[in-house]
């Protein structure tokens, strides 16, 4: 039956799993299959037409292996490659952008908000346009953290290194007396203790990944899709080193002895 496949998840690395971990908490029985590609990142220096076709190969990918539904768990291939797949695919596709937007024009009360992201992702204003579709007047301050993916790939969480270039970027949004702060990229989550620390007890950190897995969890109830009750398998697919992806993926999962795959897309078409 259709509702005992996985939910897919993509990312051009690790950091979408802070939207997996999250869709678990509500979601326990449901079954999943994760890819990495680890080998092409960081997707924000490729271009449109890349990124929309590392999108629709992936999933095209995770189909094979019995998914009923995809979170594109990555902002750069959310912002570019949702339209193109929810037109090519007939299952549920969940993006992390518009929950993210949802979730920050409901929590901010002064209407002075911030958005830390990549660099592709500030530069192209896609939070800030989804943003204003819910409050059109809120003032809006954006700063680009190139540094910090690195960080979490890593497994730097909370070094003295860390500290010091969370400083470097909340500095400025913490002057703008921001009252909610928008992780706008995957891995921010696993910075939470750095981040908050270096921004204050008064500004609320806003995770996209919350929303996005109560937006999934609602699409698979309309649809009839829900996983009843048994045990979840779970699957990890990577492009890039596997040794180093498991190390850290298990890290991060706070798991061990997961099961992940190295994969050549070439190769599986």
């Amino acid at each position: 039956m259709m509702r005992e496949r996985a939910i897919g998840f993509l990312d051009s690395g690790i950091g979408g799993l802070s939207v997996l971990k999250e869709v678990k908490k509500i979601l326990p029985q449901e079954s999943v299959k994760y890819f990495a590609d680890n080998k092409r990142q960081p997707y924000g220096s490729k271009n449109r037409k890349q990124i929309e076709a590392y999108v629709l190969q992936i999933i095209k990918f995770l189909l094979k292996q019995g998914i009923k539904a995809c979170v594109i768990a990555c902002n750069t291939a959310t912002a570019t490659g949702i339209e193109r797949a929810k037109a090519h695919f007939d299952i549920p596709i969940i993006g992390v952008i518009k929950p993210g937007a949802e979730a920050v024009a409901r929590e901010t009360k002064n209407s002075i908000i911030g958005i830390i992201a990549t660099e592709f992702t500030i530069k192209n204003k896609i939070y800030q346009k989804e943003i204003k579709k819910f409050t059109p007047h809120i003032k809006i301050f954006a700063n680009s953290c190139p540094k910090f993916t690195p960080l979490v790939e890593a497994g730097k969480f909370d070094d003295f290194q860390t500290y010091q270039i969370a400083k470097e970027y909340l500095n400025p949004l913490k002057r703008a007396k921001i009252d909610v702060l928008l992780l706008g990229c995957t891995h921010y989550p696993f910075l939470n203790k750095v981040i908050s620390e270096t921004i204050g007890p008064e500004v609320k950190l806003i995770n996209p990944a919350i929303n996005t897995a109560r937006v999934l969890k609602e699409e698979l109830k309309i649809r009839g899709l829900l996983k009843k009750n048994g045990n979840p398998t779970d699957i990890y697919y990577t492009t890039g080193s596997l040794r180093k992806v498991k190390k850290i993926t298990e890290i991060l999962i706070g798991t061990q002895n997961i099961t992940i795959l190295k994969i050549n897309l070439e190769e599986n078409g």
